[in-house]
């Protein structure tokens, strides 16, 4: 069998990924895009890198980036406003953090989910320790039928040196997205390491840009260029499960989501 790192280039650009289940391209509510002008000109940097449709997903997390549905739908509508594209091009859900006020939350049904399309909702936990209440919270979700999406956890530096503990999450009915730039050891060597692994193992469902702003989207016009990472990934990946018939060809121009 050939290495997943000797096979020829195909691709040089990211049209393999067809929709983006992972980004911050809203406005003003988290980290990611600080405008809508920026968010456009995000949303059509990476629509010319082949992307086909979005799901943006801010975060949720108490206290810090404290969003809820009226306010992520909020700044969704305002972009809609401004961009020219068909609306199921652009979709939301959101990114929780794996705390106490999402276990919660769980319990409340006052308070809504905001899941991708499926029932699949995507949480993540702090980069330098693990979450007490992690497993909680994946029993309360798949309890149910809702499936957990962990994200990026190749960037948690509690599993880099034993990804294999990973294999946790997936006997307990996760699936697992992880960050296009770790693919090219953006974010340093240990990151690219835990996705070569992951994707040996094949346990990667999902890959996402997690694109919060310009700098990430440099970043990807660089590394296309030099390298294809779709290679990676001996699995099917899932993402084109969550591609809708938005009834309207994608436009390709340089001014895609721009009016």
């Amino acid at each position: 069998m050939l290495s997943i790192f000797s096979r020829k280039r195909k691709y040089n650009d990211l049209s393999w990924l067809q929709v983006d289940v992972h980004n911050h391209l809203l406005p003003r509510l988290d980290d990611g895009s600080a405008s809508v002008s920026q968010s456009l000109e995000l949303l059509t940097a990476l629509t010319n890198q082949g992307i086909q449709q979005f799901i943006a997903t801010p975060h949720i997390w108490n206290g810090i980036y404290p969003n809820t549905k009226a306010s992520i739908q909020q700044a969704w509508e305002e972009m809609l406003q401004d961009a020219d594209l068909p609306r199921n091009q652009l979709r939301y859900a959101a990114e929780y953090m794996a705390s106490e006020q999402l276990l919660e939350d769980l319990d409340n049904p006052l308070v809504p989910l905001l899941c991708l399309a499926g029932g699949y909702l995507l949480i993540e936990m702090p980069l330098t320790r693990e979450s007490p209440v992690i497993m909680d919270i994946i029993q309360k979700l798949t309890g149910r039928g809702i499936t957990p999406i962990l994200a990026h956890p190749e960037r948690y530096i509690y599993y880099q040196h034993s990804p294999s503990l990973l294999k946790t999450f997936k006997d307990m009915g996760c699936l697992i997205q992880v960050n296009i730039l770790s693919c090219y050891g953006y974010y340093g060597p240990r990151e690219k390491n835990v996705v070569k692994y992951l994707t040996q193992k094949g346990m990667v469902d999902l890959v996402g840009t997690n694109v919060h702003d310009l700098r990430h989207v440099k970043a990807i016009e660089h590394y296309v260029k030099k390298e294809d990472v779709s290679v990676f990934f001996q699995e099917k990946l899932r993402n084109e499960e969550f591609l809708l018939d938005v009834g309207t060809e994608i436009r390709s121009s340089k001014k895609v989501g721009l009016k």
